[in-house]
């Protein structure tokens, strides 16, 4: 009977909504193929449709606990939604003061479609400008 909870928490924590771990796992996978701020919020939109779809396939027994932790889910994921920026930030800040070396490199025009799992040459009006040089100057006045 015990056994029966647990699988229930691994099942739900394994849905691809954003705060639990499936979300987590779908926002790694989405940033093989998209740059960092995209994935998140192609992930936060994929967590809202599933939430809808508990709603639908969960219509005629919802629970007062399911809707409960949908209302939080729904709550957190409007919290992560307006702290895209603030988590692309990060992400840049992490590459900064970590100096990752990776194998694969890609030619960005715009600042805001960093990968994950790549090193950029940034093209601006003509010029490109290594990755190192652009975090550099952006938080040069970080320390």
């Amino acid at each position: 009977m015990l056994k029966n909870y647990h699988y229930g928490i691994l099942i739900f924590n394994l849905l691809p909504i954003y705060p639990l771990d499936g979300g987590k796992l779908l926002n790694i996978l989405l940033s093989l193929f998209f740059p960092f701020k995209r994935s998140i919020k192609i992930t936060i939109y994929l967590s809202y449709i599933t939430i809808f779809l508990l709603v639908i396939i969960n219509y005629p027994n919802i629970y007062l606990n399911l809707i409960i932790m949908l209302i939080f889910l729904i709550l957190t994921l409007q919290k992560e939604y307006k702290k895209i920026d603030q988590l692309y930030n990060k992400f840049l800040l992490e590459r900064y003061l970590n100096h990752y070396h990776f194998s694969k490199s890609k030619i960005i025009t715009n600042k805001d479609n960093f990968y994950r799992n790549r090193r950029h040459l940034i093209k601006e009006k003509g010029q490109y400008y290594l990755e190192d040089e652009y975090l550099a100057k952006k938080y040069k006045n970080f320390y």
